[in-house]
């Protein structure tokens, strides 16, 4: 029988072809559980039925605030097969954002995680009177306020409204069309309020496939959801896992990551650079508290691995005498590294961020490829992804199927295809100030595009500072290779309009609190220790060596170390943590205006 090309239908499809197989793991009680498919088709059913019978109609917005867990998939797919439209609610929103976004997308009904959550969520009706029903589910009130339905609730209603009209859930199901708008994904607002991209089923089914076909996946892979599933990211990978038969887990929690890739072991993975990150400084700190010995064995490790990646990105054959040193290397060093992942990855795939180029060639050299890509919203995330048998490190990639690409005269990065979104809901002007009328998406991103297609980002459009001589500046790139130190965290280059660069620098918490015990200082003391005059050294001779590899007019010229890290909370970054720019120029002015008072010695 026809199956339509929308999410239910890339779902339906393929739950009549594995039926009893595993679908999904998360852990209950302790211990991971599994549900096949033949269950999660049963719980769309009465999924779907519930929400009919709450008096849900096509096209009407629900919302889901929730961390990610197997819940969320569930009503995402349920709110799609039920014709409704999904709206994700970042748990960590401010209560600001999260009524904005339930006023602007006129949600009806509300799936919400726990107590807090859902105290988010009342304050926002109380204003607005939406949403006008809320599904819980988790809850330790035992008297839930008015409106409010727990999710084995919501369950009884669909089995009920199922026993009454069975045929119901098909018909409804099968009614939902390509065109169909699927979700409204509201960007994580870098600058002045989120706006809602409108995907449509088609926008989501065409990228999911085409964005999986450039990767040879096999039934038996296995990955781990940990990102959160409101991002586009990790939501167009739960269908792409749909699409192609693969297994996944929930992970408990990020702070339990890395236990879950040793109990789990997943073959491909889903990650963002911050992932990779942590675990590289780890590993170093791990290293610096041990033996000399321990560090020698490792850099020889890690050089030996520089020296076969010439030989394993051609495709050529490793000398006999480096490819018994690479051995040697990997059975001492590298496979401890592997086993941080479960000792089954394939190969990593990363977006989201930039990731810096220390830690692709880090990894590989241990034998663990990071595939880097690029995305965003308005492209249902993959628009340009690495394969694993053709990448450039430094480089997002080519294109997937179904996307076109080409460069303005001032090297923004124009997009359009099958993937792209349909515009910004209620919001015309920014519409028409996105998508121009040949039908081409303006990224706001700068890029560079070779003879064979891989594309460069060198920056953020609205992000470039232009000094007072005229230089036009990527502000991203001097903050990546400032970022490699271990110690600094981040990094937000200043300037515009100034005779030289500035930059406002946070320092890692882990490095400042091995600092402080080395010191015998205690952790109350962090303001202070971020202070410390040996850590603003090593900042100050970090920031001369990177110098030295910019042009002078790049160059930092002075810098300070705030007493804390950025944070969502005080709007400082996004959900998906990127910088919010202005954010920081208008907290952190007094601190900006001190470092241009007086002349360059």
């Amino acid at each position: 029988m026809y199956n339509p090309p929308t999410v239910p239908g890339i779902f339906m499809h393929q739950a009549r072809r594995y039926g009893d197989r595993i679908l999904k793991l998360s852990k209950q009680d302790g211990r991971w559980v599994g549900t096949s498919w033949k269950e999660g088709t049963e719980g769309l059913r009465i999924g779907v039925t519930g929400l009919l019978s709450l008096g849900l109609n096509k096209g009407d917005t629900v919302g889901i605030a929730s961390g990610t867990r197997a819940e969320w998939s569930d009503a995402d797919l349920s709110i799609l097969a039920s014709g409704g439209v999904v709206v994700g609610l970042y748990p960590t929103a401010s209560q600001w954002e999260t009524t904005h976004i339930i006023g602007h997308s006129g949600v009806r009904i509300c799936f919400v995680e726990n107590d807090d959550l859902l105290d988010k969520i009342l304050s926002a009706r109380s204003s607005l009177g939406l949403p006008e029903i809320i599904i819980i589910f988790e809850t330790r009130r035992e008297v839930l306020p008015a409106g409010v339905l727990t999710l084995e609730a919501l369950k009884q209603r669909g089995r009920n409204f199922d026993a009454a009209d069975p045929d119901r859930f098909e018909t409804t199901w099968r009614s939902v069309r390509p065109e169909d708008l699927a979700t409204i994904a509201y960007t994580s607002g870098t600058s002045g309020p989120p706006k809602g991209a409108m995907i449509t089923h088609a926008n989501l089914y065409y990228t999911a496939l085409n964005a999986s076909s450039v990767h040879r996946y096999e039934e038996s892979d296995f990955g781990i959801g940990f990102l959160p599933l409101t991002h586009m990211l990790q939501r167009l990978s739960t269908y792409a896992a749909i699409h192609l038969g693969i297994q996944g887990a929930y992970a408990e929690s990020i702070d339990k990551l890395v236990d879950n890739f040793k109990e789990l072991r997943p073959t491909v993975q889903v990650s963002v650079p911050q992932i990779f990150d942590r675990i590289y400084n780890r590993i170093h700190q791990m290293l610096a508290a041990g033996p000399p010995i321990r560090k020698k064995i490792f850099d020889r490790a890690i050089s030996v691995g520089k020296q076969t990646a010439p030989y394993r990105m051609s495709g050529r054959k490793i000398p006999v005498w480096l490819a018994c040193q690479q051995r040697l290397a990997h059975r001492l060093v590298f496979r401890k590294i592997h086993d941080i992942f479960g000792g089954r990855v394939k190969y990593l795939m990363c977006g989201g961020a930039p990731t810096p180029m220390y830690l692709l060639e880090f990894f590989y050299a241990a034998g663990l490829l990071i595939l880097e890509g690029y995305g965003l919203t308005e492209t249902v995330a993959p628009a340009t992804v690495n394969r694993a048998d053709h990448f450039k490190f430094g480089t997002v990639g080519q294109l997937i199927p179904g996307m076109e690409a080409r460069l303005a005269p001032d090297g923004e990065l124009l997009l359009k295809g099958k993937g792209l979104f349909q515009g910004y809901y209620k919001d015309p002007e920014a519409t028409a100030a996105a998508i121009d009328a040949d039908g081409w998406f303006h990224t706001g991103d700068i890029a560079s595009m070779d003879g064979e297609g891989f594309i460069t980002i060198t920056d953020r459009k609205k992000d470039l500072i232009v000094s007072r001589g005229g230089k036009n500046i990527a502000p991203q790139n001097i903050e990546g290779m400032l970022q490699e130190l271990p110690l600094i965290s981040r990094a937000v280059v200043c300037g515009e309009g100034q005779k030289y660069l500035t930059a406002l620098i946070t320092l890692d918490e882990m490095e400042c609190a091995d600092f402080a015990a080395k010191e015998h200082s205690s952790p109350p003391g962090m303001a202070v220790i971020r202070q410390h005059p040996r850590l603003r050294q090593r900042v100050e001779e970090h920031i001369g060596a990177v110098n030295a590899r910019l042009a002078p007019y790049e160059r930092i010229q002075r810098f300070t170390i705030l007493t804390e890290e950025f944070t969502e909370e005080r709007g400082e970054i996004t959900p998906t943590l990127k910088i919010r720019r202005r954010e920081i120029a208008k907290k952190y002015r007094s601190q900006i205006e001190a470092m241009y008072d007086s002349p360059l010695p």
